[in-house]
């Protein structure tokens, strides 16, 4: 199965194309107006892409848009997104900011960890929607971030929009992403914070000036809403920094300050995140959490999946071809070799602890869980190729940048990626349906049922 089984409560919603035709117009007429109007020429290259990105995205997710505040995108119930909904009414993360000490008690507070952010993000679309309004906003709008964010960075290294604009598509609009919008906690899909934080991390190296303020103050951000993500732009942070020392870059003492102010910058947070953890409310013990869940949830080389989905499927096969061509003319050099080192680190880990098909431990992940105080509460492995698919689709990109294409070339194969995607990814099973809302209570005894004695 590609997710949890669904919950007898759950009732699929009214919204096939012959059920509300309207709205089907609604989202496609929404995204050609946006479109036309990312294609006037006076706005800039990143207004234009904003414009370009959100009309497509919003035709691509139809009826999304139309029933935002109406239906659920996605299964409800299911025991994580039920779950948040009923954690963000209760208040969990209005009594971690404002009693911090006393959260320390909390099992809630202990549950979730420091990554409560995208709980006062569904605060501040609460203001204006229901609270599963708030939610399925959140869902429209983190394919978008990761769209436009990974745009960017591409942009930044290759100084070629089009391109940049068809090599980003498979990151913000990628199966995974949906995957986890259909079963599991929102913030799973704030994948954007990745692309977000490099780009600001190869500002920071290249120009200095405000982007070194960026990188220090998205760290911490990006630990507040997910811990996972967190961890990974630490950990490119630090591989980065490591790898510029190691060739003797000119700028490697400016990149030194701006790494030294994020992790400082995010140390509350992971000490918060320590004494919650580590306090007397267990998930489970160590050995549990390695192989009783990071063992399963991981990228399998046999079979080939990323976590449980078809590579064909959550991959862009052309894409990954044209980054295997990149990385093949490129020698290896430049942005090109630190980009697929960085690719082959976190594609290691991202196995998890066992090379699932060979029967033997994975010793990368083994040893960055023995050195890395507290790694041995990751449960999701998989979460790490993120990066190596961000590389990828990099390296690709620059590939292209330095083949030429002509617009009319791009334009053609950024149809062949929508009308692959359309096959592809909407209609694979991991891809979120919308349900109705269905009542649903926290149980008071949960805290007992959850937490090991």
């Amino acid at each position: 199965m590609y997710g949890p089984p669904p919950d007898p409560r759950q009732k699929l919603a009214p919204v096939e194309i012959f059920d509300v035709p309207e709205a089907y117009l609604w989202c496609f007429g929404i995204g050609l107006l946006l479109t036309l109007a990312a294609l006037w020429r006076r706005p800039g290259h990143n207004l234009r892409a904003a414009l370009f990105i959100t009309g497509q995205t919003i035709a691509l997710t139809a009826p999304l848009t139309v029933f935002v505040d109406t239906w659920v995108y996605g299964s409800f119930p299911t025991i994580d997104k039920a779950g948040s909904l009923l954690f963000y009414l209760d208040g969990v993360h209005e009594r971690m900011f404002f009693h911090p000490i006393a959260s320390l008690l909390d099992p809630a507070a202990s549950l979730i960890g420091v990554h409560v952010g995208h709980l006062w993000i569904t605060a501040f679309f609460d203001t204006f929607l229901t609270p599963m309004g708030a939610f399925n906003a959140q869902a429209l709008l983190y394919p978008i971030l990761a769209w436009w964010c990974s745009w960017w960075l591409f942009n930044t290294v290759t100084k070629n929009p089009r391109v940049s604009m068809l090599m980003a598509f498979p990151f913000g609009m990628g199966l995974h992403l949906f995957r986890d919008l259909n079963w599991y906690t929102i913030e799973k899909a704030a994948i954007f914070l990745v692309p977000l934080f490099l780009n600001l991390c190869f500002l920071a190296w290249r120009d200095g000036g405000k982007a070194r303020w960026g990188a220090m103050v998205l760290l911490p951000i990006s630990m507040w809403i997910n811990v996972y993500l967190g961890l990974i732009n630490a950990g490119m942070l630090i591989f980065v920094w490591a790898a510029l020392w190691l060739s003797s870059d000119s700028h490697r003492l400016r990149f030194t300050k701006v790494a030294v102010g994020a992790l400082v910058c995010t140390s509350p947070l992971i000490v918060w995140q320590w004494w919650l953890t580590n306090g007397n409310m267990q998930l489970g013990t160590p050995e549990a959490f390695l192989w009783e869940r990071a063992a399963l949830d991981s990228f399998t080389l046999s079979p080939l999946r990323w976590n449980r989905l078809e590579v064909h499927r959550s991959l862009n096969v052309v894409a990954f071809g044209l980054a295997i061509w990149g990385l093949r003319r490129s020698r290896w050099v430049g942005v090109v070799r630190l980009a697929s080192m960085a690719a082959l680190a976190f594609f290691l880990l991202s196995l998890g602890p066992t090379l699932h098909g060979f029967s033997i431990d994975n010793p990368v992940y083994m040893a960055v869980r023995s050195i890395v105080p507290g790694f041995w509460r990751v449960a999701k492995p998989e979460v790490f190729f993120h990066v190596t698919w961000l590389m990828l689709l990099g390296i690709a990109a620059i590939q292209l940048q330095r083949s030429q294409w002509s617009q009319r070339s791009i334009g053609i194969w950024y149809t062949v990626f929508v009308f692959a995607w359309l096959l592809m990814v909407r209609t694979h099973p991991a891809y979120p349906p919308m349900t109705q809302p269905v009542p649903v209570q926290l149980d008071p005894n949960w805290a007992e049922d959850v937490f090991k004695k």
